[in-house]
């Protein structure tokens, strides 16, 4: 059976990850007018990735301690190897289907959930739950 902390981690993991998805998914429509479909992606990856780091460091799992290099430094390569396939799955779906470009975006924002949830809660913000 899932503990309380456990099943709270996992329910703000999950409204972090529609609020950074809202955003990506945002940012993507409203540059998507500006530039063609990859460079939006990419210019909307950044301030999501921010939002990301910040709310699931602080809130999701209550690490209260300052930033460390580490952090950071385990974060850029997770943030790496889940972009790489991301990138992968928004491709894919751009070439073998005929969403919009945000759809797209946010499904490829699904396909990475779980390795960072994991990563992030083995080794980035270990230590204690949140309250």
């Amino acid at each position: 059976m899932l503990s309380r902390s456990l099943v709270r981690r996992l329910v703000r993991f999950a409204v972090v990850g529609v609020i950074v998805a809202g955003i990506f998914m945002g940012l993507n429509w409203a540059w998507g007018h500006l530039v063609g479909r990859q460079v939006a992606f990419l210019l909307s990856y950044p301030p999501a990735l921010g939002v990301h780091f910040c709310l699931n460091k602080w809130w999701t799992f209550g690490n209260q301690q300052s930033v460390t290099g580490r952090q950071v430094g385990e974060y850029l390569v997770m943030v790496g190897i889940t972009f790489s396939l991301q990138w992968i799955v928004f491709t894919a779906l751009a070439r073998w289907t005929t969403f919009p470009a945000w759809l797209e975006a946010g499904l490829a924002n699904v396909a990475q959930t779980a390795i960072s949830y994991l990563f992030m809660q083995a080794r980035i913000f270990r230590g204690p739950s949140p309250a």
